[in-house]
């Protein structure tokens, strides 16, 4: 079964939807909202503290224009991130598109994310709309994990976790089994953010039904597939599924996979 509501989709990103993985442009100068655009430039980490940007028009002209740089690993997981301030500095040269802040140090990431302040992001006319986020390599923006993986699961509620901040599309592929009684699967979100919570200890509230249009997902003595599928864009802090094994002989199966984009 795949669940996905689909009313909303086409008014937010209209006709100049793209692929979301190969860019993250925000704005349009004719007031038509936001949207996504192929408009996209590159930043190749150099060096600890260094990136050269490539594919901006038009030209960065100062410093004031960069709003962050994050640093991921290979695992998609954030290094390190930093804004403009008296001990991070940033350094620009426009001779060499090269951008410098000082006291940072991405020597051993895997890829750079650098977003541009929206009164400063370069206007590219022809795709009439402004260049926002910077990525490389675009398909850093894919997160893809095997939530869990569990054959006759004793009688009990199960959590597991995705850590959503970065993203803002996914999609989760749910299989279920048991030889007796029921196999549960529902989906809460938090937008808990207060530094203090964490995902295991955040507030979570239900939205299975408010993005995919189902309450669950249940087997219930035979096997239970769905793709559940988020078709406009989220801001969730953290994702939980929560399974509930209830077989009466701990019999219950259950595979989570998600993926997730930009």
């Amino acid at each position: 079964m795949i669940f996905t509501k689909l009313k909303g989709f086409v008014d937010v990103l209209g006709a100049s939807w793209v692929d979301p993985i190969r860019s993250f442009i925000w704005g349009g100068a004719t007031g038509g909202g936001d949207y996504l655009s192929p408009v996209s430039f590159t930043a190749t980490p150099k060096g600890a503290n260094q990136a050269h940007l490539t594919g901006i028009s038009p030209t960065i002209t100062n410093a004031s224009q960069f709003r962050y740089v994050r640093a991921y690993n290979a695992d998609h997981s954030l290094a390190g991130e930093w804004f403009p301030s008296r001990l991070t500095p940033f350094l620009w040269d426009s001779t060499s598109a090269y951008l410098t802040v000082k006291g940072a140090d991405w020597g051993s990431c895997a890829y750079l994310v650098v977003e541009l302040n929206a009164e400063h992001r370069a206007y590219a006319p022809s795709e009439d709309a402004y260049q926002g986020y910077s990525v490389n390599p675009e398909h850093a923006w894919i997160q893809a994990s095997t939530l869990c993986d569990e054959t006759n699961h004793a009688d009990a509620t199960q959590y597991v976790y995705v850590d959503f901040e970065a993203y803002r599309y996914g999609g989760f592929q749910l299989a279920l089994d048991c030889d007796a009684g029921t196999v549960t699967a529902t989906i809460q979100g938090s937008y808990q953010d207060d530094g203090v919570a964490t995902q295991v200890t955040a507030d979570y509230q239900d939205v299975t039904n408010a993005l995919f249009g189902v309450a669950s997902v249940v087997s219930a003595a035979a096997p239970e597939e769905a793709m559940l599928i988020m078709s406009t864009p989220q801001s969730f802090k953290w994702l939980r599924v929560t399974l509930v094994y209830n077989t009466g002989g701990a019999t219950g199966d259950a595979t989570v996979y998600f993926r997730g984009t930009y």
